[in-house]
Protein backbone atom coordinates (compact mmCIF):
# COMPACT_ATOMS: atom_id res chain seq x y z
CA UNK A 1 0.00 0.00 0.00
CA UNK A 2 2.82 2.43 0.90
CA UNK A 3 4.45 1.71 -2.21
CA UNK A 4 1.60 2.45 -4.23
CA UNK A 5 1.56 5.85 -2.41
CA UNK A 6 4.83 6.49 -3.21
CA UNK A 7 4.21 5.81 -7.09
CA UNK A 8 1.28 8.14 -7.02
CA UNK A 9 3.15 10.98 -5.69
CA UNK A 10 5.84 10.58 -7.63
CA UNK A 11 3.53 10.54 -10.58
CA UNK A 12 2.00 13.87 -9.31
CA UNK A 13 5.69 15.17 -9.10
CA UNK A 14 6.49 14.35 -12.39
CA UNK A 15 3.38 16.09 -14.02
CA UNK A 16 4.00 18.94 -12.06
CA UNK A 17 7.70 18.99 -13.00
CA UNK A 18 6.21 18.87 -16.66
CA UNK A 19 4.07 21.25 -16.45
CA UNK A 20 6.34 23.73 -14.79
CA UNK A 21 8.63 22.99 -17.69
CA UNK A 22 6.54 23.92 -20.62
CA UNK A 23 5.59 26.96 -18.47
CA UNK A 24 9.29 28.16 -18.07
CA UNK A 25 9.75 27.54 -21.72
CA UNK A 26 6.90 29.31 -22.82
CA UNK A 27 8.06 32.36 -20.83
CA UNK A 28 11.91 31.81 -22.27
CA UNK A 29 10.10 32.39 -25.48
CA UNK A 30 7.97 35.57 -24.25
CA UNK A 31 11.98 36.90 -22.96
CA UNK A 32 13.35 35.77 -26.09
CA UNK A 33 10.43 37.65 -28.53
CA UNK A 34 10.73 41.03 -26.10
CA UNK A 35 14.27 40.80 -26.40
CA UNK A 36 14.13 40.88 -30.03
CA UNK A 37 11.33 43.40 -29.98
CA UNK A 38 13.54 45.62 -27.70
CA UNK A 39 16.65 45.26 -29.89
CA UNK A 40 14.99 46.25 -33.09
CA UNK A 41 12.92 49.49 -31.46
CA UNK A 42 16.63 50.30 -30.33
CA UNK A 43 18.07 50.20 -33.68
CA UNK A 44 15.63 51.62 -35.06
CA UNK A 45 15.33 54.81 -32.59
CA UNK A 46 19.75 54.62 -33.45
CA UNK A 47 18.56 55.71 -37.03
CA UNK A 48 16.99 58.39 -35.54
CA UNK A 49 19.60 61.38 -34.28
CA UNK A 50 18.02 64.18 -32.80
CA UNK A 51 19.85 67.24 -33.34
CA UNK A 52 19.96 69.53 -29.84
CA UNK A 53 18.53 73.14 -31.03
CA UNK A 54 20.62 75.95 -30.46
CA UNK A 55 19.79 79.54 -29.64
CA UNK A 56 20.96 80.57 -33.34
CA UNK A 57 18.33 77.69 -34.53
CA UNK A 58 15.34 79.27 -32.41
CA UNK A 59 16.43 82.51 -33.75
CA UNK A 60 16.47 81.36 -36.98
CA UNK A 61 13.35 79.20 -37.08
CA UNK A 62 11.54 82.14 -35.76
CA UNK A 63 12.96 84.55 -38.41
CA UNK A 64 11.27 82.50 -41.01
CA UNK A 65 8.31 82.50 -39.15
CA UNK A 66 8.42 85.98 -38.73
CA UNK A 67 8.89 86.60 -42.53
CA UNK A 68 6.88 84.04 -44.07
CA UNK A 69 3.60 85.66 -42.06
CA UNK A 70 5.14 88.66 -43.28
CA UNK A 71 5.39 87.54 -46.81
CA UNK A 72 2.16 86.39 -47.02
CA UNK A 73 0.55 88.98 -45.21
CA UNK A 74 2.16 91.54 -48.36
CA UNK A 75 0.10 89.20 -50.91
CA UNK A 76 -2.86 89.55 -49.09
CA UNK A 77 -2.83 93.60 -48.87
CA UNK A 78 -1.22 93.74 -52.38
CA UNK A 79 -4.41 91.11 -53.69
CA UNK A 80 -6.81 93.43 -52.05
CA UNK A 81 -5.61 96.72 -53.07
CA UNK A 82 -5.48 95.57 -56.98
CA UNK A 83 -8.95 94.46 -56.61
CA UNK A 84 -9.91 97.35 -54.65
CA UNK A 85 -8.38 99.86 -56.78
CA UNK A 86 -8.36 98.38 -60.20
CA UNK A 87 -9.97 100.97 -61.95
CA UNK A 88 -7.85 104.07 -60.40
CA UNK A 89 -5.79 106.13 -62.20
CA UNK A 90 -2.74 108.10 -61.19
CA UNK A 91 -2.60 112.19 -60.67
CA UNK A 92 -0.55 111.92 -63.12
CA UNK A 93 -2.50 110.08 -65.80
CA UNK A 94 -5.08 111.93 -64.96
CA UNK A 95 -3.12 115.62 -66.26
CA UNK A 96 -3.32 116.66 -62.44
CA UNK A 97 -0.04 118.14 -60.60
CA UNK A 98 1.62 115.62 -58.65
Amino acid sequence: MEGDSLKFNFEIALEKIDTLTKQNNELLDTIDRLEIQLKETASELNDRIVKPLTVDDLRTERFNNVNKEADAAMKRFTAKIRKELNNAKSKQSKGQPV
